[in-house]
């Protein structure tokens, strides 16, 4: 009895969770993908540091992420698709963050490039090169808030 409960709750769970994923809108599933190489990026350097933990549920909450969602995220980041942004000011958004979660510890490890070299690539950019990831980390460094960093790009 008690297996047959169990089966019937996970079969529950498995249509809840399918349906979700079938009304999930395209921005939500970009949101979820800018997480997952916002993991990546932290995960890079083999330490997730409490900055980049912290940094991590403050995105996941900007993005509407549960508690749960985040941990299983940071846990399994492979999980989630790839879908890189549409637009070239969603495409910059999400290239700044990326960078400020790289030095939000204080120190942009090699590790850390490679990876952003190829999320870069992933969502639309020719290479880091046409990124301009000094000019970047001059302005979040100066305290520059993501909407005039932007505009300097833009």
């Amino acid at each position: 009895m008690f297996n047959e409960i169990l089966i019937l709750l996970l079969q529950k769970k498995r249509i809840e969770m399918s349906i979700e994923k079938l009304f999930e809108t395209g921005e939500r599933m970009q949101d979820r993908s800018h997480f997952r190489n916002m993991v990546l990026i932290a995960k890079a350097d083999g330490v997730i540091s409490e900055q980049e933990v912290a940094l991590l549920h403050k995105m996941g909450q900007k993005i509407s992420l549960s508690e749960e969602q985040v941990e299983e995220i940071i846990k399994d980041h492979k999980k989630i698709a790839i879908v890189p942004p549409y637009s070239r000011a969603d495409r910059y958004e999400q290239i700044i963050e990326l960078i400020q979660m790289m030095q939000i510890d204080g120190q942009v490890d090699e590790s850390e490039m490679d990876v952003l070299e190829r999320v870069a690539v992933g969502v639309g950019f020719k290479d880091l090169e046409d990124v301009d990831v000094e000019s970047i980390l001059a302005l979040i460094l100066r305290g520059e808030d993501t909407e005039t960093m932007l505009e300097e790009f833009l």
